[in-house]
Parts: structure tokens; sequence; C-alpha cells
């Protein structure tokens, strides 16, 4: 009994503390402290590359002014004293007889330069950081699209007073100082109107070496300019159509419309030469017995004007008469001259300056300057236009489709 009683004592006593007793804490989560936010450092521009910080610096390109000072600039022009300007056309030295009486005090160095040799001089000077020249004022489109601008050997420059009657078109990739036509033309002491009627017949065997152009294997420019129109290969279906009477069966090699007339082209034997003087020269002076074509800039109608050749564009032909292409202004990248060389592109983009090619096939840039009278019967003629980024990817290839179907025949 007192046995059973100790237990039931020691019973009580161990409930009594266990009621007595603190409760156990629940666990705490072992998180570790975060850091104090801080402010993000504030963001800060990328440094500008030596061409950006330079055109920037004059105003050029992306950063061209609103407004600009031209009492200023022309001062500034004139402390500079001089600029070098290279060019595609021998009117440049026409302009720069121009600019000698408006502006004797800035010696302008015109270079008259084949287009591939602006192309080659430019670039070597930018790649040799040897800044020499100024101003480019040529054609040029795919280089000068796919390189030139991208690789900042170019800036942009429009003065601020003519964008309203500068065409948006005429700005990009920068600004167009003159569009140009080149078309196919027959002779007119031997024809009443063109011969043909489809770019088609120019590979029928009886145009077969009669057809005279500025050799596509060394002019670039030229066969851009067929590639151009040819790469609108729908039109170039339909017009076969239209002459045949049939679909165009494509042969293996020939993707498109576009390739199999250049191929057949290529092998009707066409005749190529150094130059445009060249074409009409061959085909189109007083006096010959033989028939052929030619294709050359319809700007060299002024020879016709002249009396010199007896020729004429092939108007209403399928699917168009030719390719309108165009010459450009630009302030050369460090150009050692900039004030000089923005007061030669507002000169060149005036009437005063345009004037030495205001003539037939060739027109203004800008809306506000009427062409020539003899120039306005052939402003209206339907032509493709160059494609620069086209023919800037693709000329390697048709260059080479090209040459092996002249040679294999």
């Amino acid at each position: 009994m007192k046995k059973l009683l100790r237990i039931l004592s020691l019973v009580l006593l161990i409930s009594f503390l266990v009621s007595c007793a603190k409760p156990t804490a629940a666990p705490v989560a072992d998180v570790t402290e975060a850091p104090a936010a801080t402010e993000a450092p504030a963001a800060t521009e990328a440094p500008l590359s030596a061409a950006e910080q330079w055109a920037k610096d004059n105003g050029l390109g992306s950063y061209l002014s609103d407004t600009e000072d031209w009492a200023a600039i022309e001062a500034a022009a004139k402390e500079e004293g001089s600029l070098i300007v290279y060019s595609n056309s021998s009117r440049i030295q026409d302009a720069a007889a121009v600019w000698a009486t408006l502006y004797p005090d800035i010696v302008l160095e015109a270079n008259d330069m084949g287009g591939s040799e602006v192309i080659t001089k430019v670039r070597e000077e930018q790649k040799a950081g040897a800044f020499t020249g100024d101003v480019w004022y040529s054609a040029g489109g795919p280089d000068l699209e796919g390189e030139f601008v991208p690789n900042q050997y170019l800036w942009k420059y429009i003065p601020a007073e003519l964008l309203s009657v500068i065409p948006e078109e005429n700005q990009n990739p920068v600004v167009t100082a003159s569009t140009e036509t080149f078309g196919w033309i027959y002779n007119t002491e031997l024809n009443d109107t063109c011969p043909i009627t489809n770019w088609w017949q120019l590979t029928d065997p009886e145009w077969k070496g009669k057809v005279f152009i500025k050799d596509p294997i060394n002019s670039a420019e030229d066969l851009g300019m067929l590639m151009s129109a040819i790469s609108h290969t729908d039109e170039f279906a339909v017009a076969y159509k239209d002459l045949y009477g049939t679909d165009i069966v494509l042969d293996a090699d020939t993707p498109d419309a576009g390739w199999m007339w250049l191929k057949k082209f290529a092998q009707n034997q066409p005749v190529g030469v150094a130059g445009g003087d060249d074409v009409w020269g061959a085909m189109a002076i007083p006096g010959l017995n033989d028939n052929n074509l030619g294709w050359l800039p319809l700007s060299k109608y002024r020879k016709v004007l002249s009396g010199d050749a007896v020729f004429a564009p092939c108007e209403g032909l399928s699917p168009v008469v030719g390719v309108q292409k165009h010459n450009y202004l630009a302030i050369i990248n460090q150009a050692p001259h900039p004030n000089a060389a923005k007061l030669f592109l507002r000169f060149a983009l005036s009437a005063e300056g345009f004037e030495p090619w205001n003539q037939v096939g060739q027109y203004s840039g800008r809306t506000d300057i009427a062409p020539v009278e003899d120039a306005v019967p052939f402003k209206e003629l339907p032509a493709y236009n160059f494609d620069n980024m086209f023919v800037f990817q693709n000329i390697t290839d048709y260059h080479d489709f090209y040459a092996v179907n002249l040679l294999t025949q």
C-alpha cells in the first residue's frame, strides 16, 4: 500500500512539473539578412567612334542641324581655303569654273575620275586613315549603300532649307544630286521607229552580235543596270508570253525569267565596248549601213542635238525602256575642309551648280529645278530604279553567270 502511494505521488509531481514548464519556441527559419538596397549606377553613353564624333562636331549624318548660319559656314570655308571633290563626270570641271567666280577664295580641286576610281580612292583613303578628299560626287550606289555609309566612310549632308524640295527617296542613304536614265536605243537613220518592242527580242538570232553595250564584264554599273531590270522577274515572264505566246520554260540553271533573259542575252553575243561614247560611235553615227542596237545613258542624246549622232530611245519597249540610276553627293569622313564641303554641296544642289548636268536624260534630285526643254520628252519614259542593295549582294553571282554564258558560245 505504501508502495502504491509513493508511485501515485511521483506521477503527480511529474505532471505538475510538466505543466509548469515553459512552452518550446516555434522553430525560426534560417533567413540570411538581405543587403541594403543600393541605387543602380547611372547609365553611361557608349563613347562615340572617332568618325561619329567628327560627324557630330560637324553636324553631319544623324547630327544634321535644323538651322545653319551660312555666313559663318562661308567664313569658316574661306579660312579652310580649299576643298577636293571626287567626281565620275567630266562636267565637274564646268561646275568648278562657276564655283571659282562665286568663291574665288576657296580653291576647288575637281577630280574627274571614273566611278570605279572614285570608289577605290575613297575606300583606300579611309582604310589607311589618309583623309584627303572632301566631297563624293558620283554614282556607285551599291558600294555607297552596302559598304560606304554603313562603315562611315561617307556622311549624309542636306542643307536644312532644301529638305522640303528633295523627295524622301532622294534623301537616302545620302542626297541625290541627279537621276539619270539608261535605255535601249536605235539608229534613226536606218529606222523610222525602234525595230524591237520587247526586251526578249534582244535574245533572238536576228540580233546576235548586233547589240552594243558598255562591257558588263568590266562595268559593274552596266551589269547592275541589267540586274536591276531583270530582278523584276514577273514582268519579264509576262513580257516573254506577250512576245512568244507561251509561258517561259526555264533551264536548270535559271531559277526565274530574269536569269533566263540574262543567259540568252549573253549567249546572243552582245558587243561589249569601253564606254557610252563607244556605243553610239559604233551604231549611231551618220552614214552607217549596218542596223544595230545599243544601251547607254540617255544623257548622250546631247550628241544627237550637236549633230554627231543619230539615235533615239526605244519608246514603248516592254516591259520598260530602261533603268534609272542616282548620282550622289556626300561629305567624305574626316574631310579636311568640312565647311567648304558643306558650301559645295549647297552650291551643287542649286540651279546654278546643277546647270552643267541639266540636259536630256538627267534630272535634278530637287523637285523645283525644271529640266531643260530638250530633256522634257524623255523625263517620263518608263524605267526601273537601280536597286543598290540587290546589286551589292548579288553582283558576283550574276557576273560569273554572264561571263560563262558569253564565253561558251
